[in-house]
């Protein structure tokens, strides 16, 4: 066992040291951070309502000082968010039936690789809506239901898609085993459910590097870039294994910077 262990951190780290520094900035977690930080920093964003909030905030715990942020958090399994000393406030519910926190009251709402676990994404998005202020924003990333470990994922058995996960992702798959429904992540199916809840789409990014999840065998590794560059280079957003979207609530002007990349 620990001469398997060693053989597949090998090519984890071989895959790594193989792939350009590019592919690793232009993916959608990148843009999350950057372009949450400009949400973050906003003077009109007080209070943060961060969905699926775990165990940590996916931010500099000083952002909170500087921005006079008060951080809510909410999770369906209270005890992922016991230890999470960043959040003012913790809210234990299923995000999909209801949030319960009093209507317009929240300035941005963040959903970091939360959106694939939840049952309804309609009901989500129209729950995130009634809660946030007009001109309100919500930002999300999240996998796209085709992307190749998606379809895995809900094809395998969930016995048999936990053990692929240990051995793909390493130290990190404890925090990929939550139950996932990818429904309707895909581009077309979410931007119909971001237009039935009233928002506004600011902003849509898709990725495609999903060959982290190969990263334990580089021939397997070396196919999967392949077909992430393929993928990437046609740009058929339904089949993105990624995708970041930044909403907004209509009633208040835009940040300007976003007025260069509204997606209409």
């Amino acid at each position: 066992m620990r001469a398997l262990r060693s053989f597949l951190g090998f090519n984890r780290k071989l895959s790594r040291a193989i792939t350009p520094h590019h592919f690793h900035e232009a993916n959608v977690f990148a843009a999350y951070h950057k372009i949450g930080a400009i949400l973050l920093s906003h003077p009109d964003t007080k209070v943060v309502l961060d969905v699926g909030a775990g165990k940590r905030w996916h931010f500099p715990e000083h952002y909170k000082e500087w921005y006079s942020i008060k951080l809510v958090g909410l999770d369906i399994d209270g005890v992922e968010m016991k230890d999470n000393n960043l959040l003012d406030e913790k809210i234990e519910c299923d995000a999909v039936e209801h949030i319960p926190v009093p209507p317009g009251t929240v300035d941005l709402v963040m959903v970091s690789s939360g959106i694939e676990h939840f049952s309804n994404n309609q009901s989500f998005l129209k729950n995130a809506f009634e809660v946030l202020r007009p001109g309100g924003y919500l930002i999300a990333q999240f996998p796209g239901r085709y992307a190749p470990f998606a379809v895995a994922n809900r094809l395998l058995p969930r016995s048999v898609s936990k053990k692929v996960l240990a051995a793909s992702m390493g130290e990190t798959a404890e925090h990929l085993g939550f139950v996932t429904h990818y429904d309707r992540t895909n581009y077309s199916a979410f931007r119909k459910m971001v237009q039935a809840a009233g928002f506004r789409v600011i902003y849509q990014l898709p990725g495609y590097n999903s060959s982290s999840y190969f990263e334990f065998f580089v021939p397997f590794y070396l196919l999967s870039y392949l077909y992430d560059t393929t993928m990437n280079a046609v740009g058929l957003r339904d089949l993105a294994a990624y995708n970041l979207w930044v909403l907004r609530k209509p009633g208040e002007a835009d940040f300007p910077e976003f007025k260069l990349y509204a997606w209409h």
